[in-house]
């Protein structure tokens, strides 16, 4: 009877330690991915009108960005928090397998990858924004840690910024419609615009053939836009003096979701070096991507530039062989960690990222697809 006890024993111990790794592993892994905060000392004025809206000044156009950064964590911290950890491959440690998706984007993507090649050649003036701004998210992580959502998340920096770019950027262009479709196994949609009777749907540029034409699919979201996203899109007009009843009409009409990490932040900024605009921008810029001010407007759109190329690859038996130009290469193969949250705990789920001298690869039931996007691979 007492080594059935002792059996038990142990067993609940076990039980408790694996609890007690799964609560844990995940930040503190991440701890040492954590990067450097700067140290250079910011400072700006923020002044909320009757409305709310945040009206910051600087010296500089970094103080300003950094003021940017202060006034947005005071109003949405929770979704800036969102973003950030998007841009260190961490979303499924706070949003579950939904997140998990998008952190496979990150790596599938190479963001980090992207950033840390790209960002030293950078203007020094941008660079200088995305630390301020990073600075700024710092501040704030640091003086409210009981709003912070996820253990070791800040310090971040300046490069962690340009992840986040790296990694939604794409998606404006339509990436999400094709990666989606590619690892759920369906169909590719037809490119700008629906599915025309009698005209089929052109081949993929691929080595192997093409999937048959099939029945227009529903697009699908990598991103996580939340409730608000069958709303997305996107129009402008600008209106000349002669049509506009004596002045230049500039409609911005984006259509945005209300919440989440591409809703818009209206705000007016203000600096030194000549910032003066009023705008919006999205969590986890430093400069809002449309306003005006007495001079010019502009305003963002999301559109559907041809910058996607699909190529269906023809693998040797082993599948880790693809044939370009009549010989073979190997793919690049790359195993990664998502974390997912399934309650009080997160999972590590180890997942292989394939990459061709095209972009990332996708396999599915039909075939190894690889995608080149936006002048990448």
């Amino acid at each position: 009877m007492k080594w059935v006890k002792r059996g038990g024993f142990a067993l609940v111990v076990l039980v408790v330690l694996a609890f007690a790794v799964l609560a844990t592993w995940e930040p503190v892994m991440m701890a040492s991915a954590a990067s450097p905060a700067g140290t250079r000392t910011y400072s700006a004025e923020i002044i909320r009108d009757e409305w709310g809206v945040p009206h910051i000044t600087g010296k500089t156009d970094a103080d300003t960005a950094y003021g940017v950064a202060i006034a947005h964590a005071e109003d949405d911290f929770f979704t800036l928090q969102d973003v950030v950890a998007m841009s260190r491959g961490r979303y499924g440690a706070i949003a579950g397998e939904d997140g998990a998706k998008f952190d496979y984007a990150y790596h599938l993507l190479d963001a980090r990858g992207t950033a840390e090649r790209e960002y030293p050649g950078l203007p020094a003036d941008t660079r200088a924004l995305f630390e301020a701004y990073a600075a700024g998210l710092n501040q704030y992580a640091e003086e409210h840690p009981e709003e912070l959502k996820l253990a070791n998340l800040f310090p971040v920096a300046g490069i962690d910024v340009a992840a986040g770019f790296a990694l939604r950027q794409p998606f404006f262009f339509g990436l999400d419609g094709v990666i989606g479709p590619l690892v759920a196994g369906e169909e590719l949609r037809r490119e700008h615009g629906p599915d025309i009777p009698g005209f089929p749907r052109p081949p993929l540029e691929a080595s192997a053939p093409a999937p048959a034409a099939a029945p227009r699919q529903a697009r699908t979201l990598v991103l996580p836009l939340g409730e608000d996203a069958e709303h997305l899109g996107s129009n402008a007009f600008a209106v000349a003096p002669a049509k506009g009843g004596g002045t230049t009409t500039l409609v911005s009409n984006s259509h945005q979701p209300l919440r989440g990490g591409v809703a818009w932040y209206e705000l007016v900024v203000e600096s030194g070096e000549g910032w003066h605009f009023a705008g919006a921008n999205f969590p986890g810029s430093p400069f809002p991507f449309l306003g005006h001010n007495e001079h010019l407007g502009w305003t963002n759109t999301v559109n559907t530039p041809d910058m996607i190329d699909v190529y269906q690859l023809e693998l040797d038996e082993t599948g880790k062989r693809y044939k370009l130009d009549g010989e073979w290469r190997d793919l690049e193969s790359e195993w990664v960690t998502l974390p997912v949250r399934m309650g009080p705990v997160v999972l590590p789920v180890r997942k292989e990222v394939l990459r061709s001298v095209h972009g990332p690869v996708i396999k599915n039931p039909k075939g190894a697809f690889a995608v080149r996007y936006g002048g990448i691979g």
